[in-house]
């Protein structure tokens, strides 16, 4: 699909995501007030004073604060704006918005530069089940914010394009960062999978299995059938899928986290982010 047609059918709505690592500054003029900035950039008194190792709300002309802005991002080999966008938790529009130098959205190469605006994470919220798992990769190891891209189309299949649904949420993260298990439980799928790669399946209950996909590698003495616990090193990171045993690069490295529920005779999927955004937050 072109992405002028991408462009005319996303929605104006905005995925929130945190981060103010490569923030903008601001310099404080007469009259403002931690209050006023905070509102103009849509974060909260106590987020800007944290950002800005403040001792207090009082703030001076000429002080300079760092607030949320743009990140510089290399386009890579086959990116799209549109995949920019889905990775980075955007829409298309506002990366449009942010980016007025590109006159050809269609028309992007790999190495050009484009800012991806910042914008403030939504609170977690506390999940009526689960509330006990653990985040599945180390704090502070994947570089791009957790997003929702659960459902989102996906089109490749191993008879050849169709149109599918996205069955869990992805984790971009360096390859060989560990995987580890969230919860207590039994490996029940083990091995490649032409959808995920070298894959691990652990049920956790009568109802809920957790899906680990894409990885680089196993951890050494896990099989199907091997029971595991909260926090045991499952694999690694990695990009192995979309094909036959053994392809892999065919997207950036990232951990699939899906779960299933499987109280039915056909297992269906719950989307997983808001489990892992409260994992995230109790890390």
């Amino acid at each position: 699909m072109k992405i002028r047609n991408q462009i005319i059918s996303l929605t104006a709505g905005i995925f929130l995501f945190a981060g103010t690592a490569n923030a903008a500054s601001y310099t404080v003029v007469p009259g403002d007030t931690l209050w006023k900035i905070s509102n103009q950039y849509h974060i909260s008194i106590d987020q800007l004073a944290a950002d800005n190792a403040l001792g207090s709300t009082m703030i001076y002309p000429g002080q300079v604060l760092k607030v949320p802005g743009p990140t510089p991002y290399a386009l890579k080999k086959n990116d799209t704006l549109w995949l920019v966008s889905q990775k980075f938790g955007v829409t298309l529009a506002a990366l449009l918005q942010a980016n007025p130098q590109i006159t050809a959205p269609d028309r992007v190469a790999e190495g050009m530069t484009v800012m991806i605006p910042d914008v403030v994470k939504a609170a977690a919220a506390k999940p009526d089940q689960l509330q006990h798992g653990m985040f599945p990769l180390p704090k502070g190891a994947y570089h791009v914010p957790l997003l929702n891209n659960y459902n989102d189309g996906r089109s490749w299949t191993p008879s050849g394009d169709a149109v599918r649904k996205h069955e869990g949420v992805d984790i971009f993260a360096t390859t060989g960062t560990p995987v580890y298990s969230v919860l207590d439980g039994e490996i029940i799928n083990f091995g490649w999978n032409a959808y995920g790669g070298w894959r691990v399946t652990v049920r956790t209950d009568s109802t809920t299995a957790f899906y680990y996909a894409h990885l680089s590698r196993y951890a050494p003495g896990i099989g199907k059938g091997s029971q595991v616990t909260q926090g045991q090193l499952l694999g690694y990171v990695g990009s192995t899928g979309y094909g036959p045993e053994g392809t892999e690069g065919q997207f950036d490295p990232h951990l699939h986290f899906g779960i299933y529920k499987t109280d039915q005779a056909a297992w269906y999927t719950i989307d997983p982010y808001p489990y892992l955004q409260w994992w995230e937050s109790n890390q």
